[in-house]
């Protein structure tokens, strides 16, 4: 029996979408190596991995406007559209060159998804990061066995916080969101899973932008991805 069931209230668990960077991978190094090269590539100082892992999990674009707002000395409203279009450029293509040289994958997630994918619990992941650069992860680790349905942050015009992501992943997996569990790791996956009418699971050892996201009271916290699972 898998703790997510748990939260149907009944009904029968069919599928499971997950969150990416700080849910099933600790992406962190590798974006925080690729901002750092594109800051000092513009001549501004590097923000550092401690300050890149606060920012992350609103998107590319949130994530290097406020590497300038840091850089510039700044509010993060206050920087300018062009200047983040032209730090967006070059950290993509910085990020396009090592997104797998230093990501790991948290302890027990391969574990987990094999044990959902043999009780045929369908899966999807469901990121804010673009599909260009969700593809070749989820490939690098072998997800891609268990998650043949990915919608990434450039899939649809919106993203987390929005529910659509959330429920074109279900139409694509021929599931209903009654018989769906979201597990993700920050804010954006609860308020997505809340606007979509399913139920929420987080891991306590994401980003979340350096606030604990136990403030946002999911439906189930654990602190380790094998939690997910009861023996």
């Amino acid at each position: 029996m898998t703790r997510l069931q748990n939260l149907l209230g009944g009904r029968e668990l069919k599928a499971i979408l997950f969150d990416l960077d700080g849910t099933l991978i600790d992406s962190v190094p590798d974006l925080a190596a690729a901002l750092d090269a594109s800051l000092e590539q513009l001549n501004y100082l590097p923000a550092g991995i401690a300050r890149t892992r606060s920012w992350v999990g609103n998107g590319a674009r949130k994530l290097v406007q406020r590497a300038l707002a840091f850089a510039l000395e700044i509010p993060e409203k206050s920087v300018d559209a062009a200047l983040t279009d032209q730090l967006l450029a070059v950290f993509f293509t910085h990020y396009g060159e090592q997104t797998c040289e230093q990501t790991v994958l948290y302890h027990g997630v391969l574990e987990a998804l094999s044990d959902w994918h043999e009780r045929g619990i369908k899966m999807a992941c469901v990121t804010n990061k673009p599909a260009r650069f969700s593809e070749p992860i989820l490939a690098h680790f072998g997800m891609q066995v268990y998650m043949p349905v990915l919608v990434g942050g450039d899939t649809l015009s919106v993203r987390k916080p929005d529910p659509a992501p959330l429920l074109l992943a279900c139409e694509q997996l021929g599931v209903e969101v009654a018989n769906t569990v979201m597990v993700g790791d920050s804010v954006n996956d609860i308020r997505a899973a809340r606007a979509a009418g399913m139920p929420v699971a987080c891991v306590s050892y994401g980003y979340n932008h350096g606030a604990p996201v136990a403030d946002e009271n999911p439906d189930l916290l654990v602190d380790h991805f094998m939690d997910f699972i009861v023996p």
